[in-house]
């Protein structure tokens, strides 16, 4: 069956094509000079719309599609349909878009050699967010505190020099995220439970990100020795985690203690 984005491109085509055939109509009426400009001008206008339209219904069914597999803890599956898409592109932008969205997958995979692999393919200056974040993961996968120091401040320089509002809010909740995990790994649980906590508490946040805080707030409490409190996150964590590193690591302490 024709996928959706094949559709879409069908219909743009066939929009294109009309549109082609109302210049020649417009043309064969008007003849003259003005008659083109007012061609030229609909045509444009025509094109615009179409193409606005199509973006918005593709961007929302990838959404629905492809980004609800990774939001509801559906790694694997989201992997194979970012690779269904996507792999065949070959523009700059979205090679780096591929990757990035592969690296996010391959992160909560905890397939860290993929994840760098990923990463090293992100180029667009757009997804340097990402890449940091997904790099810091990794450096912390192996224990490379230096490394992932490093990514913290590039992120660091990256809000201190974005002016794009939504772009800043990302990167602060990267910073955020990372920040908590270098202290805990480092040994400092100060403001770290807090600041699980609290993430835990938002009603908006997908189920992949309270998989995720619910379990780094498990750690933070077996840290602390409140292993019964750290019991009800991990047992979220494994009911709700699907495919994810924070489920196969939430079920091997739960079956420590059983």
């Amino acid at each position: 069956m024709v996928s959706l984005y094949k559709r879409l491109l069908i219909v743009y085509f066939f929009v294109a094509v009309l549109c082609m055939i109302g210049g020649g109509i417009i043309l064969n009426h008007f003849r003259n000079t003005s008659g083109l400009v007012v061609y030229l001008i609909t045509m444009i206008a025509i094109l615009y719309v179409t193409i606005s339209i199509l973006s918005g219904i593709a961007k929302k069914r990838f959404k629905n599609e492809v980004l609800s597999l990774f939001d509801n803890c559906c790694a694997n599956a989201y992997i194979e349909e970012v690779k269904r898409l996507l792999s065949k592109k070959r523009s700059r932008r979205f090679v780096s878009m591929y990757a990035c969205l592969l690296s996010v997958g391959y992160d909560v995979l905890g397939d860290y050699r993929s994840l760098y692999e990923s990463c090293l393919k992100i180029k667009d200056k757009s997804y340097m967010p990402y890449y940091h974040r997904r790099m810091f993961t990794y450096f912390l996968s192996i224990k490379d505190l230096t490394k992932a120091k490093e990514e913290i401040e590039e992120l660091n320089a990256l809000a201190a020099s974005t002016k794009n509002k939504a772009e800043l809010e990302v990167i602060n909740c990267f910073l955020n995220d990372c920040n908590n995990a270098l202290k805990f790994r480092l040994g400092n649980l100060d403001g770290v439970e807090e600041y699980y906590t609290e993430m835990l508490k938002k009603g908006d946040t997908p189920l992949i990100s309270r998989v995720s805080y619910a379990y780094a707030l498990s750690e933070v409490l077996i840290a602390k020795n409140r292993k019964e409190e750290a019991k009800e996150h991990l047992i979220f964590a494994s009911s709700k985690g699907g495919d994810t590193k924070y489920k196969k690591s939430a079920d091997k302490l739960l079956e420590m203690w059983s």
